[in-house]
């Protein structure tokens, strides 16, 4: 910049001279305006690409963005599925007088199937009644029951009063045994529910089920007016039976 200013000084002074100068002396001047203009020509071809080169080339405009729907992945689908189940699942906490959401303590004495059995339909306490997605079909009164059972592969009828028709009537129901109720018109004869016995300790029987109302609880029949109203009978599962007939000592008589 401060060589390209010294030549347009040099410039300026070399017309006044040529203006006020002698021919011969303005001969010699030409030759010089010349180079100083080749010169001067140089400097700013010169300045000029210097400039160009130091400012940097603008930056292209981002391309625009593609809006694409993107495909929900399989596994965001399971975890859909997943999170409906578990509100499906949500389960009680809160208990009551002759009623409880927490597990109880099985006696040793009884066998080793109905125990399972039994854990198995404590691992659901809480669940409300008719929770789906657990087994292939929803967790009723006899749902329930027939669905602890077939996880040790015994399989029974799916009504409570189907159910009432394959068990062996008994007298002085154990834990495994199922209890059977009338329906909510207490007016009626017929099978309307079903409960699994948890213990039988002198009389006082807890007994395990799906309740329309509780979901599935452990209950005291002696202390709810409601089921001690309805109770109809109890019954043994034959699969059930073979077990209590290996400890014949603590076997309770069958009515048949």
């Amino acid at each position: 910049m401060n060589k390209l200013k010294q030549t347009l000084a040099l410039l300026s002074f070399a017309t006044l001279y040529l203006v006020h100068a002698q021919p011969a002396q303005a001969a010699g001047l030409a030759r010089t305006w010349d180079l100083t203009m080749e010169s001067f020509a140089n400097e700013v071809t010169d300045f000029t690409l210097t400039e160009y080169n130091a400012t940097p080339a603008p930056a292209p405009a981002p391309a625009p963005k593609r809006h694409t729907k993107k495909k929900r992945s399989s596994s965001t689908k399971d975890e859909g599925k997943c999170s409906r189940h578990h509100r499906s699942h949500s389960r009680r906490t809160a208990g009551g007088s002759g009623f409880s959401y927490e597990r109880m303590e099985v006696a040793e004495s009884i066998p080793s199937l109905i125990k399972t059995i039994i854990d198995h339909g404590q691992e659901l306490l809480g669940l409300r009644y008719r929770t789906s997605g657990v087994a292939k079909w929803p967790l009723d009164c006899s749902g329930f029951v027939s669905y602890i059972c077939s996880l040790e592969g015994i399989k029974t009828p799916r009504s409570s009063g189907s159910m009432s028709l394959y068990t062996d009537h008994i007298s002085d129901p154990q834990p495994g045994d199922l209890l059977f109720f009338k329906g909510r018109n207490r007016g009626a004869s017929r099978v309307g529910h079903v409960a699994m016995v948890i213990s039988n300790e002198n009389g006082d029987i807890k007994m395990i089920h799906s309740s329309n109302s509780r979901g599935i609880v452990i209950e005291s029949l002696q202390q709810s007016a409601y089921f001690s109203s309805r109770y109809l009978g109890a019954g043994r599962l034959p699969e059930v039976k073979e077990h209590w007939d290996k400890i014949s000592s603590t076997a309770p008589a069958s009515l048949n």
